[in-house]
């Protein structure tokens, strides 16, 4: 059932994909589904906790090749911006604007897809530790760079794949060098 799901809100989105269409295209049953799940936002919950589990379980089993901290956050910076050609993103995103999402759910959704940013802040930690990175603290630093991260998904609509890794690792660069110039500080 959780694979159907997945398709649909992929293919149809969040809100165009009913409860009736998940039974009928799993060929399970109502009960069934609510057995497992709460509600169709429990299920979606569910997705979008399982795609961000698996997000981060493809960084762990790549992680180590990077050496330094800095590798490291250009590996992210790819991982990310391959991510961003997951359907289910988009479907999040209308959900998250829906005027019908339960509150709770969208906050569960937030704290799931706020595990990624542990990701970043965990290499961040290890770059202050090392003195690899400076300039701020861990809390502030983790906080402007998954902004940066997060907020280049937005141009994912404009830009082919091909297109979004440069800009992410241009992201990563300007947020290592800072953007002015020693002399203009």
């Amino acid at each position: 059932m959780a694979d159907v799901s997945r398709e649909l809100f992929s293919q149809k989105g969040y809100l165009a994909t009913s409860i009736e269409d998940i039974i009928s295209a799993s060929g399970s049953s109502k009960g069934n589904l609510y057995h497992h799940f709460k509600s169709k936002e429990g299920l979606f919950l569910y997705l979008i906790e399982a795609q961000v589990d698996e997000w981060i379980e493809r960084w762990a089993a790549k992680e180590h090749q990077y050496r330094t901290v800095a590798e490291k956050l250009y590996g992210l910076a790819d991982h990310t911006a391959d991510d961003l050609q997951n359907p289910l993103i988009k479907a999040a995103e209308e959900f998250s604007g829906s005027q019908t999402a339960d509150p709770a759910v969208a906050e569960q959704i937030l704290n799931a897809m706020n595990k990624q940013r542990d990701i970043f802040q965990q290499v961040l930690r290890e770059g202050i530790a090392s003195g690899e990175i400076q300039g701020g603290t861990e809390q502030q630093l983790t906080l402007i760079l998954f902004a940066l991260i997060a907020g280049l998904g937005a141009v994912r609509y404009e830009l082919e794949l091909d297109e979004l890794r440069p800009l992410h690792r241009t992201a990563i660069s300007i947020f290592l060098n800072g953007v002015t110039t020693k002399r203009n500080i």
